[in-house]
């Protein structure tokens, strides 16, 4: 059972990250490069994020050290995967669209969780994605034909963020500070998807681009991420990844009024299927058993001479 503060947060997840798939595009249009685009923005948050906690205290020096590798893990899913093939797709994706392909994730999370973390699967999250894969077909059809390599980092960036939010839990246990977990792999990522700029793409940053910079970083980066990491702690991964299906909305009618982004009848129906097997999926989880209990990575390394 969810507390009030829980759906507080996921309320606030919600509302911000409806408005990033706009920023990102804005800032592509004003002409900024993606990768380079991408990896300011979380060098940026993970600065911020980082000296804030070293100056509060929060996190020491050797807490650092030792959540480092496993953040830079999880930074190839929750930050290079996701949001280089996300801010590349978007070059030429709508905004609203990548929006509604991510309703997937909760989905997709649920089918990570089950390889990485032992979840068990009832019949109702197999028509849960039955219903979520024919919405994902009707939502990107049209961007198939008239843009098939730019969907598919968008698919893949659906991937990467449901794969990343399912082996959080394996990667970090109840007792690591998830805002530190934001702030390494964020800086972590952003730094890579830096180094990667020059060699992939050319790299520009206009002015026009600074506003939607700075509302990524600071709104979606350092707010919103930090508060996704803070529910997959507390309420789990299926239940932090529901936002997908909430910001699309706000996405959809964000791109529509600021951009002029078409909304179709094709594109509804299919985010309406993707949002009924989300519906189906939610119930299963209300009944389903527990997840099997899950030893961290960080719990198996002992010191020398301790067993069991």
């Amino acid at each position: 059972m969810q507390t009030p503060k829980t759906y507080a947060l996921f309320a606030l997840v919600c509302g911000i990250f409806g408005t990033t798939f706009l920023a990102i595009r804005t800032g592509l249009d004003a002409g900024a490069s993606p990768l380079l685009y991408a990896g300011l923005r979380f060098v940026i948050a993970g600065l911020v994020l980082s000296v804030a906690l070293f100056v509060s205290g929060r996190l020491s020096f050797s807490a650092a050290v030792s959540l480092t590798p496993r953040a830079a893990l999880l930074s190839v899913f929750l930050t290079i995967g996701t949001f280089g093939c996300m801010f590349i797709a978007e070059t030429r994706i709508d905004s609203g669209l990548m929006a509604r392909l991510d309703t997937a994730g909760p989905l997709l999370t649920a089918l990570f969780a089950a390889m990485f973390l032992g979840k068990r699967l009832r019949p109702a999250h197999g028509l849960a994605f039955v219903l979520g894969s024919a919405g994902s077909f009707l939502i990107a059809s049209p961007a198939a034909l008239a843009e098939p390599a730019f969907l598919a980092a968008a698919v893949g960036s659906v991937l990467f963020y449901a794969a990343g939010n399912a082996i959080y839990r394996l990667l970090f246990s109840s007792h690591d500070d998830p805002v530190a977990v934001s702030a390494l792999q964020t800086l972590i990522g952003g730094l890579v998807l830096l180094a990667a700029a020059p060699l992939l793409e050319t790299p520009a940053f206009p002015a026009a681009a600074l506003g939607s910079l700075l509302w990524l970083a600071f709104a979606g980066s350092v707010v919103a991420h930090t508060a996704t990491l803070v529910l997959i702690r507390d309420a789990g991964p299926v239940f932090a990844s529901s936002w997908l299906y909430v910001a699309p909305a706000v996405a959809t009618v964000a791109g529509a009024l600021a951009l002029g982004e078409p909304i179709t009848m094709l594109g509804l129906a299919g985010t309406a299927a993707a949002l009924a097997g989300v519906f189906v999926m939610d119930r299963a989880e209300r009944k389903k058993p527990a997840l099997p209990s899950i030893r961290p990575i960080a719990t198996m390394i002992k010191p020398r001479g301790e067993v069991g």
